[in-house]
């Protein structure tokens, strides 16, 4: 009798632990995703204020301009960008 209550006392606690282990790993998904949506809401903050700083130097320096053209040139492949900045003068 005693091996059948202890069986039944472990069985609930392995359940319970289960159910600890899916709470923690359903917590760690959510947080997951937080830091994802973060580290892209950061990543685009970069990409506007560093973006806005080297046009507004570009602005300002024609040799700098010159060589953020040739940048450019060089580093955007989709053909969309490259139409779009050649109609911004950029390409």
């Amino acid at each position: 009798m005693n091996d059948t209550k202890n069986g039944t006392i472990n069985s609930g606690r392995i359940e319970a632990l289960r159910e600890k282990e899916r709470q923690i790993r359903a917590a760690i998904a959510a947080e997951t995703v937080k830091r994802k949506k973060r580290e892209f809401r950061e990543f685009e903050r970069l990409k506007n204020i560093i973006g806005g700083a080297l046009l507004a130097n570009a602005v300002e320096d024609a040799v700098f301009s010159g060589h953020l053209k040739e940048r450019l040139q060089k580093a955007v492949t989709a053909e969309s960008d490259r139409s779009f900045l050649r109609g911004k003068g950029w390409l």
